[in-house]
């Protein structure tokens, strides 16, 4: 079982939720300073925060931040390769703040759309992707 994370930047990385084959962990990414609740953020936040870490060097490359977090260097890749998808869908995920939403739109589930070719097959899978949303959110 992996366990918080703090890195020399002040960031911690801590997983706050982990399914029964601990898949579709969800993170929380804070910094030391501000003291206050682990709340869940996005697959793309988790990604940025990723990227974050590597630009300003806080870890070498993918395979230290791998290291550090407890994680293989191919969990790592697939958490950046969210940030190959449109700008549009990078912005929206990353501002998503409801826990159904983001427990919804897991890397997993969008690792699908960064095979996909154009940015318009992935806006539209990230379209459709958000109907299926609604559709759940009705239902319940």
């Amino acid at each position: 079982m992996r366990t918080q994370r703090t890195f020399a930047c002040g960031w911690h990385v801590a997983p706050v939720h982990r399914n029964s084959l601990d898949r579709n962990v969800i993170y929380a990414v804070t910094q030391a300073e501000e003291p206050g609740e682990n709340e869940p953020i996005s697959a793309i936040a988790l990604s940025l925060s990723f990227r974050k870490m590597l630009d300003e060097g806080t870890v070498r490359d993918p395979t230290h931040l791998a290291q550090q977090l407890g994680l293989t260097r191919a969990r790592v890749t697939q958490i950046l390769n969210l940030l190959k998808l449109p700008p549009a869908v990078i912005t929206e995920l990353g501002d998503a703040n409801e826990p159904a939403e983001i427990a919804f739109f897991t890397e997993r589930r969008l690792r699908s759309m960064t095979t996909l070719t154009s940015a318009q097959e992935q806006l539209e899978a990230f379209q459709a992707m958000k109907k299926e949303l609604v559709a759940l959110s009705v239902a319940q």
